[in-house]
């Protein structure tokens, strides 16, 4: 499973795409990969379904204000352009699996 990074104007356009489950991985230049990217890396391989994405706030800071982030990593998870989940922190698995169908089932 591959996980781009993009910028501000990309996410739009996947936003628009319907039909599609996109996870957005909200993050900072500089912050280490660690836990929130391995877990982000794991739960991607799990849902094939959907396309997963990494945005740096650090070159994109209106997507901070625009989509409410007071937490840094933050992943939100978005159905046909609409958040239906988020997660702050490093552990999301949970909250993607309940958002896009538990990948064990």
């Amino acid at each position: 499973m591959r996980i781009e990074q993009i910028g501000d104007w990309t996410l739009e356009d996947r936003l628009a795409i319907s039909g599609m489950a996109v996870v957005v991985r909200f993050m900072e230049t500089g912050e280490k990969g660690g836990a929130s990217r391995r877990d982000f890396l794991k739960v991607a391989t799990e849902h094939p379904q959907a396309r997963f994405y990494e945005v740096d706030l650090v070159e994109n800071p209106g997507l901070a204000l625009r989509f409410g982030i007071t937490q840094i990593p933050m992943v939100i998870v978005f159905i046909n352009g609409v958040e239906v989940a988020r997660q702050g922190g490093n552990l999301m698995a949970t909250t993607v699996d309940r958002a896009l169908g538990d990948s064990s089932s």
